[in-house]
């Protein structure tokens, strides 16, 4: 269990490494975009087409910490009033859907790639598939992040019982 956990807490660690180097190299290159625009009358050809991927890296990658850090949309009114046992039945069936929904996420996805992957970006020309390709990996991660929790969560619920 405590492997489990270490490989939880290292995962967190390399994503939210990942997101800050992705923020800064989006802030990095928005200033760098605006002074250049403002300050000498031009631009990097292709950079805002880059800051949209690189914010769609961010957004994807930072849905799935957010489903590691248990911080996803959720309206917990009636589930926080429920007793211990069926509280944590509820947030193992929470999970399982998220789960769920990731994985046909996965599913639907690569097809989706496979046929429009190959075009390419309108001013860089990058092929598609490498902007599309966060989707499965970010849901990959999301349903990982769902299976540990899923069971520590069954692993205390089995020791106080």
């Amino acid at each position: 269990m405590k492997s489990l956990i270490k490989s939880e807490q290292a995962l967190t660690r390399y994503l939210g490494y990942i997101l800050g180097i992705l923020f800064f190299f989006i802030i990095f290159l928005v200033i760098a975009l605006v002074f250049l625009r403002y300050g000498f009358n031009t631009t990097i050809v292709g950079g805002n087409e880059l800051v949209v991927i690189l914010f769609i890296y961010t957004s994807a990658l930072g849905a799935a910490a957010v489903v590691g850090r248990d911080e996803h949309i959720a309206i917990t009114f009636f589930v926080d009033k429920l007793p211990g046992k069926l509280k944590k039945a509820v947030d193992i069936l929470k999970l399982l859907l998220i789960a769920f929904l990731n994985g046909a996420m996965i599913k639907y996805s690569i097809p989706w790639i496979s046929k429009t992957g190959g075009y390419t970006t309108a001013v860089l020309g990058i092929p598609r598939y490498y902007l599309q390709i966060i989707i499965p990996i970010s849901c990959a991660i999301a349903v990982i992040y769902c299976l540990f929790q899923i069971i520590v969560r069954i692993h205390q619920k089995a020791t106080t019982l």
